[in-house]
């Protein structure tokens, strides 16, 4: 062999090293089909509790998606949010009118009004440095049975036809202490022909009110306030998170229960399940990724579970940072006799999965490989990054995941044999090449050795 066919066959060998086959679905255990009308760029859908029981990888690297013709396609993973959108709704509000004298000063000046009910409301104004004319009108509107209020809207007309006007806004619980909330803000409106150019929301500090105090300040005659409607923020209701039950594993000692998780989930929550009613114990609960690792503290505390009647109370879940550990002992601080056949469930928040529809459909998401190459997925928001958020928002499309197949299997998750690594190959290439070329020089040496040139 000549020395550059030894540098050729060394090409060739670190080429095989370097080079990878592309992943294809047969490299991973599992996949399910995302049903989607695939009209807009990028399908989003929330992984299901299936896939964290065949991930090999706790940052869900083992995971791909692939179009119609077997060809990966870039995708990301998102958090799941914590809690629902805020509920934002309108109601209509009640509207009292006071009648006070034509001008009413706001250097501690008092007005009482009695209404036709015979309700009589005191209304005291707060000192100011000057005094502040404003009209004889004062606006009272009733709060009190509504949810937090981030904004009111008036339907409003001024008699002397103006198309601009300037109010204030203050808040109070008793009629009696005001605070001005909306120093001053601009209703609007103007026509002309055919259209119209309106302000009628004025916007409020997000919180609940009982009462609301309206006034014009300008020089203008009193409004008239044909209806108010306010727009109500309702709590934001919190997810749900997604539940397991952990295996419960053998023990040999009294006050310790052990489970298996078998997922690598990023856990948030726990609850333990009493098994009897009417009943309450303190616990210890510790996690560890692997059964030589060291326990660590997740949470201490009380768990109870209590019947009266028809009511059924439980304790709230324990609430941690996150961990993707399978391996978790419940340590029974008192009277672990009782507690024997305590269950533990496990909570987390599965990731959003987002992808680039690119190709033909359908689209499969592979998961659970020991064999193909790790993902390089983008972080959420990464893919279309320039692209602004509201119209980003507007190409995702809502995905729903279909029946779980299997698809190469068990044997995707067996190790493979151990790569040799390329700097390990490079330095034998360069060995077996040196070996050669000193070889080569002995026999040349050697032939003229025993064959003189005259």
């Amino acid at each position: 062999m000549t020395v550059r066919a030894m540098f050729v066959s060394l090409g060739c060998l670190l080429a095989a090293g370097v080079g990878a086959a592309p992943p294809s679905m047969n490299d991973y255990s599992s996949g399910m089909s995302i049903r989607a009308n695939y009209a807009q760029p990028m399908v989003e859908t929330v992984l299901p509790d299936d896939v964290y029981r065949v991930v090999t990888r706790a940052d869900l690297g083992d995971l791909r998606v692939f179009n119609a013709d077997g060809m990966p396609v870039p995708h990301a993973f998102c958090a799941t949010p914590a809690s629902a959108a805020p509920q934002v709704t309108e109601v209509s509000l009640p509207v009292f009118v006071l009648r006070g004298r034509d001008h009413v000063y706001t250097d501690n000046s008092r007005v009482a009004v009695e209404t036709s009910s015979g309700t009589r409301v005191n209304v005291e104004e707060t000192a100011a440095p000057k005094p502040e004319v404003v009209n004889g009108l004062i606006h009272i509107i009733d709060a009190r049975e509504t949810e937090p209020l981030r904004a009111i809207r008036f339907d409003w007309r001024s008699p002397d036809g103006a198309s601009e006007v300037k109010v204030r806004i203050e808040a109070s619980d008793d009629l009696d202490r005001w605070q001005i909330i909306v120093p001053a803000s601009t209703l609007l409106l103007a026509q002309q022909g055919d259209q119209e150019l309106r302000r009628e929301r004025i916007e409020l500090p997000n919180r609940q009110y009982k009462y609301l105090r309206v006034q014009r300040v300008d020089s203008g005659p009193p409004l008239i306030l044909n209806s108010v409607t306010a727009e109500q923020v309702a709590a934001a209701e919190e997810i749900e998170p997604m539940w397991f039950n952990a295996l419960p594993m053998e023990s040999k000692e009294a006050d310790v229960l052990y489970f298996d998780a078998q997922h690598l989930a990023p856990v948030t929550y726990a609850r333990v399940r009493l098994a009897q009613q009417n009943s309450t114990v303190n616990v210890s609960l510790q996690s560890r990724p692997d059964e030589q690792a060291s326990w660590r503290q997740r949470w201490t505390g009380e768990s109870y579970v209590i019947v009266s009647d028809t009511v059924r109370r439980e304790s709230p879940p324990a609430h941690f940072q996150g961990t993707t550990d399978r391996y978790w002992r419940l340590q029974i601080l008192k009277d672990p006799q009782v507690y024997q056949d305590s269950t533990l469930e496990l909570g987390y928040r599965p990731a959003k999965l987002r992808f680039l529809a690119q190709g033909p459909g359908p689209f499969t998401v592979a998961f659970g490989s020991r064999r193909a190459e790790p993902a390089q997925p983008a972080v959420c928001d990464g893919l279309l990054a320039d692209v602004t958020p509201a119209d980003r928002e507007r190409m995702i499309e809502q995905g729903f995941v279909e029946q779980i197949v299997q698809l190469g299997g068990a044997d995707a998750l067996k190790p493979t044999p151990k790569k040799t690594p390329v700097k390990v190959v490079i330095l034998w290439g360069v060995l077996v090449v040196g070996v050669a070329l000193l070889v080569a020089m002995a026999l040349s040496l050697l032939k003229r050795v025993r064959h003189p040139t005259n």
